[in-house]
């Protein structure tokens, strides 16, 4: 399913944002940036399929914006709506959060990924959505022809989502609002005012919040590589240090069962990134290490 052209975008932006926007430069496949009346937007487009999962992520930014952490919350059209139909799919209009993204080299910017992570999971106690996904570590165990290129993919998958859901059953676990994808391009540091945004939310769900945290150190590099995340996190969130110690490793193991899943299935469908195979080789020596230490 085709992504509209730049050129859609912006006759859907005119018709119902009622607005006269400038060229709408590429981000990504289904994002670009647009300026409206001196203003910096993103438009987002995605299937029809997706449109529920959008607007409650679209919900969920617009409450953590609320809160002061820039989250890249919604412009309603004129009508109201969060999203307005285009081509397969539906366009929403978001302000642009300013800044540039946080670089998981640096050691203080892995701080300030913590400490904003754990901040938007404080402010997002409360809040609920009817099609926020739940989080479910049963399918990330279903089975898949991308997976017989990996012979330790498919038990590392079964073994992590067994574990997983063992640990939700038996374990008090903190649960709320998550990101889903809170790697650090989706952190926005504005080096004139200091503030760091979060944006990114249309994969927003329920779950374990130590299931971020997981995704979080996993992009960083892995445990090794995430000095001062977990700890900023902890300071800043609502999940006790105990349950992390406990709980972490086991999410952890499971992201990188995932992380090489989606590797190997772009492989599978013939949409492999470069690095992927590189990737594929760092994410199972990750693991055996991981795993070993459970």
């Amino acid at each position: 399913m085709a992504a509209p052209a730049a050129e859609q975008v912006r006759a859907t932006l005119r018709r119902s944002w009622q607005c006269n926007p400038g060229p709408c430069i590429p981000l990504d496949r289904c994002a670009w940036r647009v300026e409206i009346n001196g203003g910096q937007f993103v438009g987002k487009w995605v299937p029809m399929r997706g449109r529920s999962g959008l607007e409650a992520g679209l919900a969920a930014a617009g409450h953590v914006d609320a809160f002061g952490i820039g989250a890249g919350s919604a412009v309603r059209a004129a009508d109201g709506a969060l999203t307005v139909a285009a081509g397969d799919g539906v366009v929403a209009l978001l302000h642009l959060v300013p800044g540039r993204p946080l670089r998981a080299a640096d050691p203080l910017d892995r701080q300030w990924w913590g400490d904003t992570l754990g901040s938007a999971h404080r402010t997002l106690r409360r809040f609920t959505h009817q099609h926020l996904a739940k989080f479910d570590p049963a399918a990330a165990a279903a089975p898949g022809r991308h997976l017989a290129a990996e012979p330790w993919l498919g038990p590392a998958l079964r073994d992590t989502a067994a574990a997983v859901r063992r640990i939700m059953v038996t374990d008090q676990l903190t649960y709320g609002v998550l990101h889903n994808d809170p790697r650090a391009a989706h952190f926005r540091l504005d080096p004139a005012t200091g503030a760091v945004g979060l944006v990114g939310w249309s994969a927003a769900g329920t779950g374990p919040l130590l299931a971020d945290l997981a995704a979080a150190v996993l992009a960083a590099g892995g445990p090794e590589a995430a000095d001062g995340l977990v700890d900023a996190y902890l300071r800043s969130s609502r999940v006790p240090r105990d349950e992390c110690e406990a709980v972490l490793p086991a999410l952890l193991c499971l992201a990188t069962a995932l992380a090489a899943a989606g590797a190997a299935a772009r492989g599978h469908a013939g949409g492999a990134r470069p690095g992927d195979r590189a990737e594929l080789i760092r994410l199972a020596g990750l693991y055996s290490q991981l795993s070993d230490a459970l």
